[in-house]
């Protein structure tokens, strides 16, 4: 598409050009002269250095280079996996290439805006050589883009403690093709479309390019959010899948399509003055470069691929790592290893709280993806719709989300920020799971209703007293709700609760949270077997503890949990 709208751009300025009359070599009158034979080439060299340096120390410019290390802190977050953080650290080369676009637009401008340019007729070198000069100059743009790249590379390395993977270098160099296609993007634009506003105009078609590319889901393609036909926009975001393993992108063929747009550009801005064979040739390679590497990044993954991602997804432990401790077995996939140890810590804390034959019994913590999660504009989605259609098509949700009454805690993924309560999402987990409540959805996030349940305010207590400053959360909660059931319909990456919770009953437990805790923890323990019983009302739980607390019972759901 990007190819498309560029020779269509070309096409109009060169038809409007031809049927004015104008010629491809410029007079002395109008200007410098094209192309010329017995051109002296070796010119070129000292040229290109005093771009270079009028471009380094151009305004412009400097504001991108000084830009770009806030970019990279931005554009990084929380992300702990490289393969995250590569095609991030080249989105945030993004400003530098802007910058760019404006600098070598104004350098190249400048002779007209300063109206001399009619002295370049005079001048020994042609406009080619010249325009060829201020390509090459733009070097130190490309090189300014690889240091800070760098730079940022080797810092992260050395402060990111446990980060999954490696840098992944076809993703970052991405980015500096970018600068690279910018600096072609302001020359070229100066040639043909002579006016600064013109180069302020670029910047802003380019990032509508982007954008519409950045999320096929959107107008004009409207189509799956895993498309491959993302690859054809000049950087390609990662899915709401979250993994790696669920990531299919060809990294090194998206850099030979970008080098092919980049020479492509560069071979418009010579254009201007004409099309020599030699610049005919670079034409005719660009455009293969450019058609048989998209072409190839539009595939769809093979069979083989399509089998392996189907497998992570509905046989997660071949994928994972397993540790024992007690009576838990904990398995999770390598890049959420580091949460393993908060998971223990919250299933201990629960277990102290269950009576003794309650807490015997063994658990299974085991990592698997959610059913709902947050795409690229903060919006919750099903998680499906962020896999490649193959993969979703081999796949059953029964087979994704069985309910197999293990625990599935949340993975801490959501780059969009909001209330961060996992380690008390997790300990309701495992107080469901201890009362008999189911501790994760099936399905498709199918989630049953505890409202009114007794056994729906103990699972909430002995989350909030495993959790620190538990009371607190769930009052956050329970308050962001309002009245009715959580539904957490807000929320791009909702908790993985199995079981949906009324505001009324967090209410309760948060009652209970200012009663002693061994007070509250000895009456569960008598009364366990009642207050865990699917028929008994949640004002059962205020009455056993604290007779005058009591309440009317709920009405019961017709989706309530069995």
């Amino acid at each position: 598409m990007p190819v498309v709208l560029l020779v269509l751009v070309v096409g109009v300025v060169w038809a409007v050009r031809r049927r004015q009359g104008g010629e491809r070599a410029r007079s002395a009158e109008v200007g410098a002269v094209g192309w010329a034979p017995g051109t002296n080439w070796r010119v070129l060299a000292p040229l290109a250095r005093a771009d270079a340096r009028r471009l380094a120390r151009h305004p412009a410019f400097v504001a991108g280079v000084v830009l770009t290390p806030l970019m990279f802190s931005a554009a990084m977050g929380g992300a702990r996996s490289w393969w995250q953080r590569s095609p991030s650290m080249a989105l945030a080369l993004v400003p530098l290439g802007w910058c760019t676009i404006v600098a070598a637009n104004l350098l190249a401008l400048k002779p007209r805006r300063a109206g001399v340019d009619e002295l370049f007729a005079a001048a020994p070198a042609p406009q080619p050589l010249r325009t060829t000069a201020l390509l090459a100059g733009g070097s130190v743009a490309v090189a300014a883009a690889v240091a800070l790249s760098a730079g940022w590379l080797l810092w992260s390395a050395a402060t990111l403690d446990g980060a999954v993977g490696s840098p992944r270098l076809a993703e970052i160099g991405a980015g500096v093709l970018i600068v690279a296609g910018a600096l072609a993007v302001g020359v070229a634009v100066a040639r043909w479309l002579p006016h600064f506003a013109f180069g302020l105009l670029a910047v802003f078609a380019v990032t509508f390019l982007q954008a519409r590319f950045m999320d096929p889901t959107t107008w004009p393609w409207n189509t799956a959010q895993a498309h491959p036909g993302r690859f054809l926009g000049f950087l390609a975001s990662t899915t709401s899948a979250g993994v790696a393993a669920l990531e299919f992108r060809p990294a090194g063929w998206h850099a030979a399509y970008l080098a092919g747009l980049v020479l492509l550009m560069a071979a418009v801005a010579l254009a201007r003055d004409g099309v020599p064979r030699p610049l005919a040739a670079v034409f005719a390679a660009a455009a293969v470069l450019v058609a048989s590497t998209g072409w190839v990044q539009t595939r769809p993954p093979s069979d083989r691929r399509v089998a392996a991602m189907a497998a992570y997804l509905t046989d997660p432990r071949s994928s994972q790592r397993c540790t024992e401790s007690g009576l838990t077995t904990y398995c999770a996939y390598e890049e959420h290893r580091d949460q393993v140890a908060g998971w223990t810590v919250q299933v201990e804390a629960v277990r102290a709280l269950l009576p003794p034959a309650v807490a015997g019994r063994r658990l299974a913590v085991t990592d698997r993806v959610p059913t709902v999660t947050g795409n690229s504009a903060c919006g919750p989605k099903p998680y499906l719709d962020g896999v490649h259609r193959e993969v979703a098509a081999a796949v059953a949700p029964a087979a994704v989300w069985p309910e197999d009454g293990q625990v599935h805690p949340g993975t801490d993924r959501s780059a969009c920020g909001g209330l961060k309560h996992d380690d008390l999402f997790t300990a309701l987990q495992v107080g469901s799971w201890a009362v008999g409540l189911p501790p994760g959805p099936h399905g498709l996030d199918i989630r049953c209703d505890a409202a009114g349940q007794a056994r729906a305010v103990v699972a909430l207590w002995l989350a909030g007293v495993a959790t620190p400053d538990g009371a607190r959360f769930l009052r956050d909660v329970a308050g962001a709700e309002g009245s009715g059931p959580l539904t957490f319909a807000g929320w791009s990456d909702p908790p993985m609760l199995g079981a949906v919770f009324h505001a009324d009953d967090v209410r309760r437990a948060v009652a209970l949270l200012d009663l002693p805790v061994e007070r509250v923890r000895a009456v569960l323990h008598e009364h366990w077997a009642e207050l865990t019983d699917p028929a008994t009302p949640s004002s059962a739980v205020s009455l056993a503890v604290s007779p005058a607390g009591t309440d009317p019972p709920a009405p019961p759901s017709p989706h309530a949990c069995r």
